[in-house]
């Protein structure tokens, strides 16, 4: 299992650790400003801030584990074993892919 702590004093503290017993040759990643997602279910994003964190590079195209933005906004994509639930896609909304 995973855990991440996120601390905001006048600076912002974002850490986690990695607790996988395998590598998908993660490794640190740099998305710069208005790099183009393409997304399968949904509009591709031709904007957006640059982003820091570690991915694992599918494809070309960078799978973060946990990342920040440039104005700070932080993820964790965090393991919680036999906690996760993947529903299947509905007509008439937003479907984004779980990874």
């Amino acid at each position: 299992m995973c855990t991440a702590s996120n601390y905001i004093t006048d600076k912002h503290y974002f850490g986690r650790n990695f607790d996988y017993e395998i590598s998908y040759n993660e490794r640190v990643t740099i998305t710069p400003r208005n790099y183009e997602f393409k997304y399968r279910k949904i509009d591709d994003v031709k904007s957006h801030y640059a982003i820091i964190g570690i991915a694992a590079g599918i494809d070309e195209y960078p799978l973060y584990y946990d990342a920040c933005n440039e104005k700070g906004l932080s993820i964790a994509g965090l393991n919680f074993e036999g906690n996760a639930v993947y529903n299947g896609c509905e007509n008439n909304m937003i479907n984004i892919a779980p990874f």
